[in-house]
Order: structure tokens, then C-alpha cells, then sequence
């Protein structure tokens, strides 16, 4: 008897990274495409903070020269905001405290939010979630990490978590001591990015795996992209795609200044242009 052809499964990972990370991650898939990568055959996308926005459009199936086109131009919703030196102290002495236990970062990370739970008000972050989300329709295949903040605990938010698509992106963008902290569910909830770059061991077992790292350095004892690369799947093929030295550039030293989407969206394409080739033959 015949043996049914089987499909391989496929997820794309995107990472966090502030505003500028959603630029260049918008224009690396845009450049993709371009050349040839269809992004509508992932079974999943995960999306980590900046992540999660650009994973809405991608899994809800958005134009994205279109996306890409609105990366170039000033959008009046945005906020110019900025990791305070004693905010960073506060994270560096969080990832001192859980070392190597993601709940034990996580729940630390929590505490700064607690400690200060609207750097920003909260009406103001609604609006910047309000003008990035290109619809408020949770997509099918999306999937979106955030940490509750008393546990430490990773969470994954899907469509059927019974979590309205704007709550969800809000916390797993909710950075601590920049970001206003997240309550829904009778919880409270931060960045999902706060424990890994990508969270890319929840594409455990997808057979090809794409992971976009805006922000590829580990922090403390956390790994950094390249390591989680390596946790989805042993026998699973993974390309991952982290900034070139142009896109670097671009990106700046300041993830969350917008003025810096247009160079970045730019930069993040050129770079996805690129590596069509490379990576339509393996996706």
C-alpha cells in the first residue's frame, strides 16, 4: 500500500524589539517574499513583543509591501520612549537574581512592572497597540508569548485563550519600566521577551523553522538567539536571521526611538532580498 505523502510543518518565530524591531522584521519578510518565500504555508507564527505585531499581519494573511510602506512614513500614535538608566539596573540585578530559571527572571521582571506599573499611561500604550495592529481578529495560526508576573511563568496566548488580540500584544510587548503592565484574567503580565529573545523552543516540533531576531544577544545567564536556535527539534531546520551590520546601523542604539523605522524597514529588506534564495529553498 501507498504510504500518504507527508507535508512538513512549518513556523515562523519573530522576536522582540521594540519599535525598530518591528520595522526591520517587516521589511526582512517583505524582502522575502519578494523573492519568492510564501509565508502563508507556516502552520504557526509565534510572535514575542515586537513579534507579536508583526506576526498578526503576517498570520492574518496582511499585504505586506503595504506594512512595509507604512514603516517609512510618521505615524503621530507612536512614542518616543527609552530604557532609563536605572530601569536597566533594575533588569541587570533581576537577571543577577533568577540566573539561569526563566520563572525566576521573569518573576523579578515582574516586580520592576509591579514597582512601577505606568512609566507611560496606560491610554497612551493603548493607542501605539491601536495603530500597530493591522486588524483586532485573532489569525488562526498565531500564537503570542507574555510572562505572568507573579510566577515568572512563559505563557501562549492563542485564539482561544478567551484574550482579546489587543490585550495579548500589549503584554508581550509590556517591557518592564517602559511599558505600562498588563492585567487581564485576574492576572498581571509582562514582556514574554524578558526570558528569551525568540522563545523559539515553542516551535517544538515543527519540521522547518524560521526565526527572526531583531535582538540577538543574550542578557545575564539568558541565551541568545543563536542557542535558541537550537532548542525547537533535533532533527528540525532551522535558519535563523538576525540584523547585518547595515541593519544594525539602522536599527540604532535605541529600540524603542521610532524615528528609526523608516532606515530599519529598509535595511531589514535589502537584507531579506538577500537571502530569498536561501531561504525559499529550505521553507
Amino acid at each position: 500500500m501507498t504510504q500518504p505523502t507527508r507535508h512538513p510543518s512549518r513556523a515562523l518565530v519573530l522576536g522582540g524589539g521594540g519599535v525598530t524591531g518591528i520595522a526591520w522584521e517587516v521589511g526582512v519578510l517583505a524582502g522575502l517574499a519578494a523573492g519568492g518565500v510564501d509565508w502563508s504555508k507556516a502552520a504557526s507564527v509565534i510572535g514575542t513583543s515586537a513579534g507579536s505585531f508583526v506576526g498578526t499581519a503576517v498570520a492574518g494573511g496582511h499585504d505586506l509591501d503595504r506594512l512595509f510602506a507604512a514603516q517609512l512614513v510618521a505615524d503621530e500614535n507612536e512614542v518616543d520612549v527609552k530604557a532609563s538608566e536605572a530601569t536597566m539596573q533594575a533588569w541587570w540585578a533581576a537577571l543577577e537574581e533568577g540566573g539561569d530559571d526563566p520563572r525566576k527572571v521573569g518573576a523579578a521582571m515582574g516586580r520592576i512592572s509591579q514597582a512601577d506599573p505606568e512609566p507611560v499611561p496606560a491610554a497612551v500604550r493603548r493607542r501605539v497597540v491601536a495603530s500597530r495592529l493591522v486588524t483586532t481578529d485573532w489569525p488562526a495560526s498565531l500564537e503570542i508569548t507574555a510572562i505572568d508576573a507573579d510566577t515568572g511563568e512563559l505563557h501562549l496566548f492563542d485564539r482561544r485563550s478567551g484574550v482579546t488580540l489587543a490585550d495579548a500584544v500589549a503584554a508581550s510587548g509590556a517591557v518592564p519600566g517602559v511599558w505600562p503592565l498588563e492585567r487581564f484574567q485576574g492576572r498581571s503580565w509582562v514582556d514574554g521577551g524578558m526570558v528569551s529573545t525568540t522563545n523559539a523552543k515553542l516551535a517544538a516540533g515543527h519540521d522547518k523553522i524560521v526565526i527572526l531576531a531583531p535582538m540577538p544577544a543574550g542578557y545575564g545567564r539568558i541565551p541568545g538567539a543563536a542557542a535558541d536556535a537550537e532548542t525547537p527539534a533535533e532533527n528540525a531546520e532551522v535558519r535563523l536571521i538576525t540584523p547585518d551590520e547595515h541593519s544594525v546601523e539602522a536599527i540604532g542604539p535605541n529600540p524603542y526611538a521610532p524615528r528609526r523605522r523608516p532606515a530599519a524597514a529598509q535595511a531589514g529588506r535589502a537584507q531579506g532580498a538577500a537571502l530569498a534564495d536561501e531561504v525559499s529553498a529550505m521553507w
